[in-house]
């Protein structure tokens, strides 16, 4: 999947992109460059907009993944909390690339570019357009309506992508928001079936997956048992986590029960929340545990795993694929929401995304469906050691490499969009140096070579957005994919490719400071309150030798800096009387 063009067009804007802002992404005159790993760089002031378009394209694929969708529960029919013509953005064009499954591989021969409109209160419209995407060829509209029966899902489905990731290191509700909402229409899913009786329930429709701390455990367990040693380079590296493999974990399942009405008696009947999945998902696990234990009195299912080769051997004997296996923890976790009343699920539906966290109640641990516990980590420290530690023990800028590493590597051949908002927040310079490069390898380890229908480019198959303040990151990043955000004169979100700037610059390569003060307006390769006691000299009272030597003698509580080595060399060129 690679993006071309969103244009925000309702008269209210969304949040401070205006009616007619537009950002511009892969170029059709440049397709070279899709086959090979670029992600966007937003960049800019706080408050400049960057993260309103991660916002606002989630906003828009959880409007399109409900219109499309083959089951609805009865929750999200209600027009309150969903009306097809009534989305946020309002009204949009928005253009990519994508590939499908049932083409023989992936190239941009076999692409189509999609175009979605949607006017102010009408219905989004969908249309494709096969390669070489210009006037040669047709485009053709494709429905966004399921058939009457619900027996699959609309046709438009097959040309979104397969999962749109969000990541906030922040408290970023509105990124969230549409993930949040995705995960109760999972759950009411979920309920529903159960209800009905189904046979069984493999994963939900929804493509939606936001990556907490917990979504976090599941990508990195799955990724330890499922991934080889090549794929994994990135991950075990001692100057990245030093993550060996995984050497033990506890699954935690409390047994609850799902109340409904019977319809004839209208008495309160109690069906087990796991249903559908003790006679398949949940045996599976059993048969790939170590030891389990069925605690009646408590309705606590306890499963032990110790990791060695026979146990990854099991899971990737039961569950045909890492994505398979996480897609069953990711239901597990988002089922931890099966206490949340109907009038707080109504609320969030509706919401705007003020406040959403406050209006979603967190679970105690007795209340959640699963947990992990005990979730041993092999370690090779700094020192040479190696060591099992729990992963709770890892700091907060590990846990943040393993959220966008392992994701990564799960998704490594998936057609999929990354939105993250500011991933590097809690890294160290050095990880903020070596992100964009990691993150590179880690998809990369994932390109199969010598296939009989060709090399696989799982380049083409992602696009990554994420937002950043770090000149790290932008070093890495080419200028043609580096957006500068900024407010014009009317308060207006304007958003420029650096290469398309009037003193455009090559980003790649180019050093900190350098950015810091063409993107930054930063012209400091200090802190304020040390450089203020730079400013603070006053030249002009400077008389004699002994001011010289006084004023000399302060500076020597400074670091080396240049700013420090121009005061010194300017001092050095006074000439005084004595």
């Amino acid at each position: 999947m690679k993006l071309l063009k969103l244009k925000i067009e309702n008269k209210e804007g969304f949040r401070s992109l205006q009616q007619g802002f537009e950002i511009n992404f892969h170029s059709l005159s440049d397709t070279e460059a899709m086959e090979h790993f670029r992600p966007f760089c937003f960049a800019g002031l706080n408050g400049s907009g960057k993260s309103n378009v991660l916002e606002a394209l989630a906003n828009i694929f959880y409007h399109l993944e409900v219109c499309v969708a083959k089951y609805l529960p009865e929750s999200i029919k209600n027009p309150k909390n969903f009306k097809r013509n009534e989305c946020t953005p309002d009204a949009f064009t928005l253009e990519y690339l994508i590939g499908q499954h049932n083409r023989k591989n992936y190239t941009l021969y076999y692409f189509d570019k999609v175009i979605i409109s949607k006017k102010e209160g009408k219905e989004p419209q969908m249309f494709i357009q096969p390669f070489p995407f210009d006037s040669s060829t047709e485009i053709r509209e494709i429905s966004l309506h399921p058939p009457k029966i619900r027996d699959s899902a609309a046709d438009g489905k097959d040309y979104l992508p397969a999962h749109v990731i969000g990541y906030s290191s922040g408290e970023n509700e509105i990124l969230s928001l549409p993930f949040i909402k995705s995960r109760l229409i999972h759950l009411d899913e979920f309920r529903q079936a159960t209800g009905d009786n189904y046979d069984r329930f493999d994963e939900p429709e929804n493509s939606l997956i936001y990556i907490d701390n917990n979504m976090s455990q599941a990508v990195l367990l799955v990724c330890l048992l499922f991934e080889n040693k090549n794929t994994l380079v990135p991950l075990r590296h001692i100057d990245n986590t030093g993550i060996l493999g995984l050497r033990s974990f506890r699954m935690n399942i409390h047994l609850h029960d799902f109340e409904f009405q019977d319809q004839k008696t209208k008495k309160t009947v109690k069906v087990p929340i796991l249903k559908l999945l003790e006679q398949h998902q949940l045996d599976d696990l059993k048969k790939c545990a170590t030891s389990w234990f069925l605690d009646q009195k408590t309705k606590t299912l306890w499963l032990d795993f110790y990791v060695n080769e026979a146990t990854k051997l099991a899971f990737k004997e039961h569950f045909h694929s890492s994505l398979e296996c996480f897609q069953l923890f990711r239901l597990l976790y988002e089922l931890n929401n099966h206490f949340v009343d109907e009038v707080t699920k109504d609320d969030v539906y509706r919401s705007k995304g003020v406040y959403t966290d406050g209006k979603l109640p967190v679970g105690s641990p007795r209340q959640d469906v699963f947990h992990f516990l005990d979730f041993y980590i092999t370690k090779e420290l700094k020192t040479g050691k190696v060591k099992d530690l729990l992963l709770r023990s890892f700091s907060d800028g590990e846990h943040q490499f393993i959220h966008t590493m392992g994701i990564c590597l799960l998704l490594k051949d998936k057609r999929s969009l990354l939105l993250l908002d500011e991933p590097e927040t809690h890294f160290n310079p050095s990880w903020r140096a070596k992100f964009v490069k990691v993150l590179n390898d880690s998809i990369s380890s994932g390109n199969p070579k010598g296939l009989s229908n060709g090399d696989f480019n799982v380049h083409l198959l992602k696009d990554i957005l994420l937002t950043s303040h770090s000149p790290f990151i932008i070093s890495d990043c080419l200028p043609d994919n580096v957006v500068l955000f900024e407010k014009n004169e009317d308060g207006d979100t304007t958003s420029k490719k650096v290469s398309e700037l009037d003193n455009a610059f090559n980003t790649y390569g180019t050093s900190v400071e350098l950015i810091l003060d063409r993107l930054f307006n930063y012209d400091q390769s200090i802190g304020d309150l040390s450089n203020s006691e730079l400013d603070a000299i006053e030249f002009s009272d400077i008389k004699s030798n002994d001011d010289i030597i006084k004023i000399k003698s302060k500076l020597k509580k400074l670091g080396e800096s240049i700013e420090k080595d121009m005061v010194l060399a300017r001092l050095n060129r006074i000439k005084t009387k004595n």
